[in-house]
């Protein structure tokens, strides 16, 4: 495995590095969802997209439910 430097010097919440991944899953779910609707499937095919599209959704709100848990306090 090649050597890879850390991208940051000091420690990043998960929070932060929470929040593009789930922006991620959704994008990727909006796909599914676009491609079982939209294009032109045999109906195994179509079956699988939107099987795909429903894991996604559900690996989208379990990263959702972390991201939420993993916000810092509010500061007030």
């Amino acid at each position: 495995m090649p050597y890879l430097t850390k991208y940051h010097v000091r420690e990043q919440p998960a929070y932060a590095l929470l929040g593009p991944m789930r922006a991620a899953l959704r994008e990727l779910e909006q796909r599914a969802e676009h491609y079982a609707e939209r294009i032109n499937l045999e109906p195994a095919d179509a079956e699988a997209v939107r099987a795909a599209g429903q894991s996604i959704a559900r690996a989208r709100a379990d990263v959702e439910r972390i991201w939420r848990e993993s916000a810092p306090p509010a500061q007030g």
